[in-house]
């Protein structure tokens, strides 16, 4: 009985023992790649997510016992020769083509725990070398299907790779990464021209691992960089190197015996003829205030065809003029200007008269009695005369009239009654693109000819002398940016036509002209300004004491009332442009509106896709 005892307790203790030495034989021949994975899946309880391209066969021939984990390292190997990659995820494990890994979120392995043929992404900080000089000398080590970059900032490397690889580059990268630590020194020079040197420096292939590879003691690179803004020269590099620098450099930075005085400094965005009268403008109240020895009688001179400052100066004067004219040579902000013009306009004429007329044709004398009017269409005194001439013609309106004869007199009569309604919408919309604090002008109308003179006493040599003129719409903007991103715009805006009116002395115009100063915020449409009017025109005539007359009195007067009523608002709209890419859009936008118009254009013509393809 305690024999029995002492071999259950045996018993039991060994079970974990055998169950925790679980081992497996795979053999596989010609079998589907899915049917692999299954029995993967059924021995390591992992879940698989196969990706809809994974298929094929696989072979598999092996005498050794494996536990889960070799399983599962045998199938990232099986994997790999099929040009499949296992990625590690939360849910599981997905497997995608080779080709497709990087796009499938890789997994982050963090502590290097990874192992085998896994994909993976990892972080190799480096220490002592420059992690952007590392990537060409590892890329080629990368497979196409993996990834390498730097990380400037945090001077390390980022690498997607199989776990194995990644082990193996980072002991290649840790060799590589044995450099001593970098120094920095700063150079300050009394007589030369930090740009100068610097250039100097790089032609010489004495100076040791300036820009080049480093021997092996003094690790890595030994970089300068000129400072013109204070005239120094910053070394960054080992301690060996950066002080056979400091040396040479004092060596170099001695008084010329032919001073270099000359600089020439291209001009990107700045115009070379106004900084140069700015700068000279500052360097002559200095010299009011300093002694003249400090700036050494500088000459600053333009150079407009090329947009370049040709600067006579000293290197002390040049180190307080350069930060000057880099802040100077800035790129200035665009504005895009839209104003909106509406303009509506309702005129409503009635008018209503009788005229008539008496005379007598039997005698030598015609004698005349009778009514004319003028505030009603045409009098009748014109249509006799037209009818006299067989040109009648009758104004506009219904015109009533009734003619009778008896004996030598005749007696005519008309009633005229006229309505007219006329309405008028005015939509316009400039728009203009600009610099801050550039003045700019559009024009969109005509050029008219206008009479300011003549001669014509003889016939022979009347003249008359014209003066053209142009009419139509005109935007004028100053566009001025603050800090809070709104701006303030000095406007002017006149719209000027011809009229319908008739003159004897020309051509008479209507104008609209708004000139202000206005502030809006980017992107904010304003209103800059309008009118609001009524006109009402009331006109009676008559003929004394007969149009007084009760009742008969309407034959003898005539009345008309004119009402006009117009409308007229203008709006504008800033837009800043900070960049090129917000420019390209803009005008992208705007073609896309001119191609939605309908245009007439020939049967089978196609308009272009982008206001490029015009340019092209």
């Amino acid at each position: 009985m305690k024999l029995t005892r002492k071999i259950m307790v045996l018993a039991f203790i060994m079970l974990p023992c055998m169950l925790y030495a679980q081992s497996w034989k795979v053999n596989l021949k010609n079998a589907d790649i899915g049917v692999f994975l299954n029995q993967v899946s059924e021995i390591t309880g992992k879940n698989f997510i196969l990706d809809p391209r994974v298929k094929g066969k696989v072979t598999v021939i092996s005498n050794m016992d494996l536990d889960k984990k070799g399983v599962l390292r045998l199938l990232f190997s099986v994997l790999s020769v099929h040009g499949y990659a296992a990625i590690q995820t939360s849910s599981g494990i997905k497997v995608v083509p080779e080709s497709n890994a990087k796009q499938s979120g890789l997994s982050f392995d963090e502590n290097g725990a990874a192992i085998g043929d896994t994909l993976v992404t990892q972080v190799i900080p480096i220490k002592h070398e420059i992690a952007t000089e590392l990537v060409p000398i590892i890329r080629p080590l990368i497979p196409p299907f993996g990834h390498l970059a730097a990380a400037r900032e945090a001077n390390a490397l980022i690498v997607s790779d199989r776990a194995e690889n990644i082990s193996e580059l980072i002991a290649l990268i840790n060799r590589l990464d044995q450099g001593a630590a970098k120094t920095i020194r700063v150079v300050s020079l009394k007589h030369a021209w930090a740009g100068d040197l610097l250039a100097l420096l790089k032609n010489l292939d004495s100076v040791p691992a300036l820009e080049h590879g480093a021997p092996q003691n003094q690790g890595g690179t030994t970089r300068v960089i000129a400072d013109e803004s204070t005239n120094r020269l910053i070394i960054k590099g080992s301690k060996e190197a950066t002080e056979q620098l400091e040396v040479l450099i004092h060596q170099l930075d001695k008084p010329a015996q032919r001073s270099n005085r000359l600089h020439v400094v291209p001009l990107r965005y700045a115009d070379a003829k106004d900084t140069a009268e700015l700068i000279t403008s500052l360097l002559g109240a200095d010299k009011k205030e300093k002694d003249k020895a400090d700036h050494g009688g500088s000459i600053i001179k333009s150079d407009v065809g090329m947009n370049r400052l040709v600067i006579s100066a000293e290197p002390s004067v040049m180190a307080d003029l350069m930060p000057i004219i880099q802040e100077l040579d800035i790129p200035r902000a665009q504005v895009l200007v839209e104003a909106v013009i509406v303009e509506v306009s309702m005129d409503n004429n009635n008018a209503l008269g009788f005229q008539w007329l008496l005379g007598d044709t039997s005698g030598t004398s015609t004698p005349v009695f009778g009514s004319n009017f003028n505030n009603v269409g045409t009098s009748i005194s014109d249509i006799a005369n037209n009818i006299l001439d067989d040109k009648p013609s009758l104004s506009t309106g219904a015109t009533a009239g009734i003619l009778t004869r008896r004996g030598g007199l005749s007696l005519a009569g008309i009633l005229q009654a006229i309505n007219s309604n006329s309405n008028a919408n005015l939509l316009s919309t400039p728009k203009i693109m600009t610099l801050d604090n550039q003045k700019s002008k559009i024009l969109v109308g005509e050029t008219r000819p206008f009479q300011t003179g003549g001669y014509s006493r003889d016939s022979d040599s009347a003249f008359i002398t014209t003066e053209r003129k142009d009419i139509g719409l005109t935007l004028e903007v100053t566009p001025h940016i603050n800090a809070g991103d709104e701006v303030k715009m000095d406007v002017s805006q006149i719209v000027e036509a011809a009229s319908s009116e008739k003159s004897n002395l020309g051509t008479i115009t209507t104008k609209r002209e708004i000139n202000t100063t206005v502030i809006a915020g980017n992107n904010e449409t304003i209103v800059l300004g309008g009118l609001m009017q009524d006109n009402i025109t009331e006109v009676h005539q008559k003929v004394p004491v007969f149009g007084d007359l009760p009742v008969l009195g309407a034959l003898f007067r005539s009345s008309s009332l004119k009402k006009t009523k117009r409308n007229l608002l203008v709006f504008i709209r800033p837009t800043i442009l900070r960049d090129k890419k917000h420019v390209n859009a803009i005008t992208q936008d705007h073609y896309r509106v001119f191609k939605s118009i309908e245009l007439t254009m020939p049967n089978g013509s196609v308009r272009p896709a982008t206001i490029d393809s015009i340019l092209n």
